[in-house]
């Protein structure tokens, strides 16, 4: 399309505009200065994985020294032949420091897109002018060149002739002129001009009907004209092509016919680039953006990473949702190169193409005006969804904001929105992405949070690498349990030689005989005989006979040929970052210590959460919500002295069955201190069980807390040479004439770290909270093992994610504990996540959201703009102003010492909306920003980890390294009953801290995805099949059939976990949601396994009860956590767990029986009224026959006379019975045939535009392009794959996969001629 013309002479024209480029300017065009004589030619497309490997990274990093080192790596993979990942980092607008509105060549390239549309520009600066001058031929050419296209038959990129031609297809039997896409666009092909052009140039403040949008110090801040809004309502379906839920409104294709031909002719003031806002003429243009959003992600061997496509197309004032959308999916350049044409790469693409059109005009438009019917002439699907009038002045959706799709199963889907709120462009997205993921088969979209965790260990002072999983012979001697043995196993044990050998190329060897990463000058390999000490400050082993040393440092990562990971870490400082002239304190009570880290972690998925539910927190970091402080006494020697008396307690006739051995006896240890007892066995010792006597019981359960935390302090720090004489090490020091309270060992002063559980409350048992006491702020804090570290969390995913089933059979290195036939796996989709920071309004509590908030560069949503005389009253409140961490502190400052611009935002100050109370304002409940993906801004824990993962497994280096889902924690919001909110609150309050859920139940949980009240809504209520019901554009039953299969054949035991309360009196938020990662990951494949917990009685089914003379049907709840469980895992991460859950939070129907038995009611009735939806819409004849079962026993209570109970219905859902069945098979063989014909149509899309390069006489261009993409070589592949997926083999390779839903492709109305009968 010639616009790289324009490209060129911008880069070789770059010095009329400013100095020299520094290296993120370089990169924001896309490589090195060494790479501008290729501009011009086609670059191959680049997965999404190595993308991951060049960001711009944030000055300060979570842990220490980080930042500066991936700031070089940025550097170093932007150069030279990494140009792909710095083409990568330009699409997703990653830049250090630096704050994309601040640079010149953007600035210019600006002026440079509008002028080529044939815009007026805003003033100019004298250097501008003359770079325009300059360039004015070329782009006369250049709309020349444009304008000889639009005479002709190319006026429209490749992806917009696809849409062309499926809105030409669909709406051509309807006798009228079809709309056209606009061929003058302003696209947006550069990450950071849409931020550009969302402000007036040179200004602070763009504001119209729809938005409020400021330049504020960090970034950009737009705040929508409602801080929130509802999905019920506003998703309307056209009523040709796939079937519609009863839950989306279906309205006439001709009506949406009328609203594209609106959509695509925006008025003037709609139309306004706010950019030009303040130009006497302002421009009108449409703009357009070009995305290629992840479907599916890469499990090599078995399948390639595939995309869809995504078009936005947007009138000009509303540019900043694409801002938005861009920041999130990444810009994927310019539509019209064939570099970007998807058709032309289809072994990444899915077939698939969507359409987002912005179009407010749409509303207020009346019902009779867009050829609605009268209520007179309307049939009954139209009054029931308002696509009729009864006056003639009603408007369509009530006046309300809306959005219209339409689709069928060509693999084409465009839909139109009213509204500017920019959570509807991003679900969009991902509304487009689950169509894509039905059409194509074998994947999911799923709504889920993540984390991939690796448990971690304080190994206290002194470490032997030999004495890994043992007791330790060198250093400290407490013995860290099983299960810390049992994380560290391999399957063969690896040498040192054996790793110098296979990681020669990832590594420098040094002469002591250790290896430093060649990526990371901060990851050390070392032997496996390494003695880390922190009395002597250093590393030490043996090598040829001769001791070696290396100094050890705090901002090193050790890995042991095992792959175990060892770090010298600070205990107490949770600080973020430290800089400038911020005068925050840290906590004093820090001291250092050795941290051990498994080099296996667990994939822990956390999908259909509901709002509200704890879907980012399962990700988040618990130190931030940790407190440290030191171990006190009230009185050391009398406090020792009943530590003392606990050591010497008589044990022996401890169990219930005298002839089973106590905790102590499997160990072979002769008391508690005996480094052969681990703490986690202790702690069991001191927590009642039903396996211990009930003298014991006794004893224990009156054993003063803070003595029971001494004890395990003691314990910690117990050396095997002090024997019997361990008091003496232990003392206070002396104040004003008196021992103090704090405990030391020898010069150093102890630590305890906690965790809040919830909020005290006036039904406690033990310490309620008395009538002038605040319940927000009296907090549950309960002690964390002197063991603990918090795990090691790598985010995977955060809102939309794309999954995929694989056959195991097909992918070599694998854990060795690995069983499962067909594994999950996942890949976050989105760059940047959208959150909603709730804490971060109790200054200094979010760390995340200060130091995000203090980098240039944010977007930002529904915060307060604070001028500098509101920022100024901040910082004189010296008190308050303290408590925000350092990065916050110094944003404020810097912006009281700045000039420009005029606002800025605090984190602790969302922005204030209408409260119920006329005239009186609120903070909003649903402040947010967009927030950079760890994944992009932490690449060396990801890099790191999975080196680890490498050494465990012995696989070479770049070998991949597989982790496959192996838990799955949903979560769901609970609360109690509120009959005077608007609009009123049911009561669903009847969860413990977590339920197990068989495959039944499940997935009648999955179908209703019941929800309580969350932040970012507006009432309760069900969300739809997998939480993803308002945002689906098919059936959901194609969604609930795919997830049966898939947890089916995977076989992975599903948990849901609460947040908000437990039960009516409890509140705990996301608290439970944070804790839960921290004792999975500790949890071994087998104690994972629900079957294995059911057996040990670590969890009680709940029957239904009996209520006012009434069955409660709470056996819908499945299976909940007894305090056996509760005793034994969580106590892998507490000191005590048996106080953790009172019996009213284990069994919420002893808080209540009557608010028990409403919210089952609540949650029967919701079930009932779900799955009456599949039947009234006929989606239950689409239904798989296990599918179909459970949707009759949520309407019926039964089918075919058999309760949900029935043997021969609870063998439906097994995997065996899956793969057997001709439901299965059809599933495999409709892939089968769906990829023959996208195969197919591949092929000869590619080949045209083969023939045409060699039909055409002097046609150079072409021809280069078809050498810079290969299309010859991507042909062959083609070719051979369509001839793979023909044989009858194919069958057998994917068999275990999701296959694709046959009823797509064979539904009546889905516009499919060519599908096989």
């Amino acid at each position: 399309r010639h616009s790289v013309l324009v490209a060129l002479l911008f880069v070789t024209t770059a010095g009329a505009i400013s100095a020299p480029l520094r290296p993120a300017l370089l990169r924001i065009r896309g490589g090195s200065a060494a790479e501008v004589a290729e501009v011009g030619r086609a670059q191959q497309p680049m997965k999404r994985a190595k993308a991951f490997k060049i960001a711009r990274v944030l000055s300060e990093t979570f842990e220490k020294s980080i930042g500066k080192e991936m700031t070089k790596d940025t550097k170093r993979l932007a150069a030279g032949p990494n140009k792909k990942l710095a083409k990568k980092l330009d699409q997703i607008g990653y830049l250090e420091d630096e704050n994309e509105m601040d640079d010149p060549f953007l600035q210019a390239y600006v002026n440079l897109k509008l002028a080529a549309v044939g815009a007026k520009l805003p003033p100019m600066k004298p250097r501008e002018e003359y770079f325009m001058r300059l360039v004015d031929p070329i782009l006369k050419s250049y709309q020349e060149m444009q304008h000889k296209l639009e005479d002709g038959s190319h006026k429209l990129c490749p992806a917009d002739q696809r849409i062309q031609n499926f809105l030409n297809n669909y709406l051509g039997d309807l006798g009228e002129e079809i709309p056209q896409i606009p061929s003058r666009q302003l696209k947006l092909d550069r990450h950071g001009l849409a931020k550009v052009l969302s402000l007036p140039k040179g200004g602070d403040l763009f504001q119209d009907d729809r938005m409020s949008s400021y330049r504020v110090f960090q970034g950009v801040l737009h705040n929508p004209r409602s801080d929130k809004r509802t999905t019920a309502g506003i998703f309307h379906v056209t009523d040709e092509g796939l079937p519609v839920s009863y839950d989306k409104k279906t309205l006439p294709k001709a009506t949406f016919l009328k609203f594209l031909k609106l959509a695509f002719n925006p008025p003037k003031d709609i139309n306004t680039i706010p950019y030009t806002s303040e130009m006497e003429t302002p421009t009108d243009v449409m703009l357009s953006l070009y995305l290629r959003p992840l479907a599916c992600p890469e499990v090599e061997g078995f399948t390639e990473e595939k995309s869809n496509e995504v078009r936005f197309i947007i009138p000009g004032s509303m540019v900043a949702n694409l801002d938005f959308v861009e920041s999130i999916f990444a810009n994927a350049g310019n539509p019209d190169l064939a570099e970007n044409d998807a058709a032309l790469d289809p072994e990444h693409w899915t077939g698939t193409t969507a359409c987002v059109i912005l179009a407010p005009q749409m509303m207020g438009l009346k019902k009779k005006d867009l050829g609605l019917p009268h209520v007179s002439k309307a049939t009954e699907l139209q009054k029931r969804d308002g696509m009729c009038y009864d006056k003639e002045d009603e408007l369509y959706n009530d006046g309300g904001p809306f959005k219209v799709t339409a689709r069928d199963a060509h693999g084409v889907m465009v839909t139109i929105i009213s509204d500017n709120y920019f959570g509807y462009c991003k679900k969009e997205v991902k509304t487009q992405l689950g169509y894509t993921a039905n059409l194509y088969g074998q994947q999911e979209e799923e709504h889920a949070g993540g984390c991939l965790a690796y448990p971690s260990y304080d190994l206290g002072d002194e470490f032997w690498g030999k004495d890994l999983g043992k007791v330790a012979s060198k250093g400290a001697n407490a013995f860290l349990g099983e299960t810390h043995k049992y994380f560290t196993e391999t399957e063969k044990s690896t040498s040192w030689k054996e790793v110098a050998e296979t990681f020669a190329s990832v590594m420098n060897m040094q002469p002591e005989g250790y290896g430093i990463d060649k990526e990371y000058d901060d990851i050390f390999y070392v032997p496996e005989d390494a003695f880390f000490s922190l009395n002597t400050k250093d590393i030490t082993w043996t090598k040829g006979g001769e001791q070696q040393s290396i100094t050890l440092r705090p901002d090193v990562t050790y890995i042991l040929p095992c792959g175990y990971k060892v770090e010298m870490v600070k205990k107490g400082d949770n600080a973020v970052a430290k800089k400038g002239k911020a005068t925050v304190g840290y906590n004093q009570y820090s001291e250092w210590h050795l941290k051990g880290t498994v080099a296996e972690g667990s994939v822990l998925h956390k999908p259909a959460t509901v709002s509200g539910g704890g879907k980012s927190e399962i990700s988040k970091r618990l130190e931030d919500f940790m407190r440290v402080g030191p171990v006190t006494t009230s009185n050391i020697e009398a406090d020792l002295e009943q530590v003392d008396q606990l050591i010497k307690y008589d044990l022996s006739k401890m169990m219930l069955d005298p002839k089973k051995k106590n905790p102590l006896q499997e160990a072979g240890a002769k008391d508690l201190l005996d480094p052969k007892l681990s703490l986690g066995r202790m702690i069991r010792i001191l927590s009642p069980s039903e396996d211990f006597t009930a003298d014991h019981n006794d004893f224990v359960s009156k054993v003063p807390s803070n003595i029971r935390e001494l004890l395990c302090v003691v314990k910690h720090h117990y050396k095997l040479e002090w024997g019997s004489e361990w008091r003496q090490h232990f003392h206070a020091d002396a104040i004003n004439g008196a021992l103090g309270s704090e405990v030391k060992l020898g010069d150093n002063n102890l630590l305890s770290s906690y965790i809040r559980i919830g909020f005290r409350s006036k039904h406690d048992d033990t310490i309620p909270l008395k009538h002038n006491e605040r319940d927000d702020v009296a907090w549950r804090l309960f002690t964390l093992r002197q063991d603990f570290f918090p795990s090691w969390k790598l985010q995977t995913e955060d809102d939309i994610t794309a999954s995929v089933v694989a056959p195991a059979k097909a992918l070599k290195g694998l854990h060795f504990r690995e069983k499962a036939e067909s594994l999950k796996f996942l890949q976050n989709v989105e760059f940047r996540l959208f959150q909603r920071p709730d804490e971060a309004i109790h200054r200094g509590f979010d760390k995340f959201t200060e130091i995000d908030l203090s980098k240039p560069g944010n977007f930002i949503c529904n915060f307060q703009p604070m001028k500098r005389d509101e920022i100024a009253k901040i910082v004189k409140d010296t008190i308050g102003f303290q408590k925000y961490t350092e990065p916050m502190q110094q944003l404020l400052l810097d912006f009281l010492e700045s000039d420009s611009p005029e606002y800025c935002v605090s984190s602790s100050n969302p922005r204030l909306v209408d409260s119920q109370e006329p005239g009186k304002l609120q903070p909003t409940k649903n402040p947010r920003y967009l927030q950079d993906s760890f994944e992009v801004t932490n690449v060396r824990q990801y890099y790191l980890s999975s080196q680890a993962t490498r050494l465990a497994r012995k696989l070479a280096p770049g070998a991949p390294v597989f982790t496959p889902v192996n838990a799955v924690l949903c979560g769901r919001r609970n609360n109690a009953a509120n009959p005077t909110s608007h609009p009123p609150q049911p009561a669903l309050a009847v969860h413990s801290p977590f339920h197990y859920y068989e495959l039944p139940e499940l997935l009648m949980e999955f179908a209703s995805s019941m929800t309580g009240k969350s932040p970012s809504t507006n009432g309760a209520g069900s969300e739809g099949a997998l939480t993803k019901g308002p945002f689906n554009a098919l059936s959901q039953i194609h969604d609930l059939n795919n997830a049966m299969v898939s947890y089916a054949l995977t076989g992975t035991h599903t948990f849901i976990t609460s947040a908000g309360v437990l039960g009516p009196h409890h509140v705990v938020d996301h608290d439970i949601s944070l804790l839960i990662p921290e004792v999975w990951c500790r949890m071994r494949p087998e104690e994972k396994d629900a079957d294995n917990m059911i057996k040990e009685g670590l969890l009680e089914k709940i029957e239904d009860m009996e209520y006012d003379g009434k069955v409660v049907p709470s056996s819908v709840l499945g299976y909940r956590p007894t305090r056996k469980f509760i005793n034994a895992y969580f106590g892998r991460v507490v000191s005590d767990p048996a106080s953790m859950f009172p019996e009213t939070m284990l069994r919420p129907e002893k808080q209540g029986m009557k608010e028990f038995a409403d919210g089952v009611e609540t949650i029967r009735v919701t079930n009932n009224r779900v799955a009456g939806y599949y039947f009234a819409d006929g989606s239950i004849d689409l239904a798989h026959p296990p599918m179909k079962v459970v949707l009759h026993m949520m309407r019926d209570g039964h089918y075919e006379g058999k309760k949900i109970s029935d043997p021969e219905i609870r063998n439906m859902f097994t995997r065996e019975a899956v793969l057997k069945s001709d439901w299965y098979k059809e599933r495999l063989v409709a892939f089968q045939r769906k990829e023959i014909r996208r195969l197919t149509q591949g092929i000869e899309y590619m080949q045209t535009f083969l023939d045409a390069t060699k039909t055409k006489t002097g046609d150079w261009k072409g021809q280069q392009i078809v050498q810079d993409l290969n299309i010859e070589a991507r042909l062959d592949s083609c070719k051979k794959r369509l001839a793979e997926v023909k044989k009858p083999s194919f069958l057998d390779s994917i068999h275990g996969t999701l296959g694709v839903d046959p009823s797509l492709y064979s539904v009546k109305g889905n516009n499919v001629k060519d599908w096989p009968a």
